[in-house]
């Protein structure tokens, strides 16, 4: 693990991981984690975690998915009314911590039951569905584009070389997000069936 702070503000620490959609309840505890360390989560691109210094507290952290990738205010309060502190969001994913009290008995469960839980679950998958669709629409009209496409007949052999390795390119940019959407969408439907779902 890479820790890399910037030069002018040492009290800042910009850490990079990368967590898969299936990987929710990794982050939020890699994100605990790192507040127990004295670096408090301040934000995130997706790769890059942005922390600031603070106390060495335990605070636990938890993600939620927003379909329609707002965090409403009426949204924010409510886990606000339980006591959560609004973080910040990333894409879709909004992010929430609430501190752990020594001899006290704190409810650290954003999703109190297994039913919230699958729910959570059910909106990821479907809203990733909704994300690679347009790829899964796009993907076999360019396939068969470049079927019936000649690039050697038409632009001869030197440029017909370089088409057809660009488009090789292209199709790969295509197929392997689309098979790591596959694989975490297959990982979240393992859970689902786990916690008692139907998918």
């Amino acid at each position: 693990m890479s820790k890399k702070k910037k030069e002018q503000d040492p009290n800042i620490l910009i850490e990079k991981q990368k967590f898969y959609i299936s990987e929710f309840e990794q982050e939020a505890a890699w994100l605990s984690f790192m507040h127990r360390e004295g670096w408090k989560f301040i934000s995130t691109d997706g790769y890059r975690y942005k922390f600031e210094k603070a106390e060495k507290e335990d605070w636990c952290y938890q993600l939620d998915y927003k379909e329609n990738g707002i965090a409403e205010e009426d949204y924010i309060q409510m886990y606000q009314d339980y006591g959560w502190e609004y973080v910040g969001q990333y894409d879709h994913w909004c992010y929430f911590r609430k501190q752990r009290i020594e001899g006290e008995e704190t409810d650290t469960t954003l999703f109190g039951n297994r039913e919230s839980k699958l729910e959570l679950c059910k909106r990821v998958v479907n809203g990733q569905f909704l994300r690679i669709l347009p790829t899964i629409l796009v993907f076999p009209c360019f396939v068969n584009l470049l079927f019936f496409f000649h690039p050697f007949e038409l632009v001869g052999p030197v440029f017909g070389t370089i088409f057809s390795i660009i488009a090789l390119l292209t199709t790969l940019l295509f197929i392997l997000p689309f098979f790591i959407y596959l694989n975490q969408i297959n990982r979240l439907n393992k859970l689902i069936k786990e916690l008692g779902g139907t998918k």
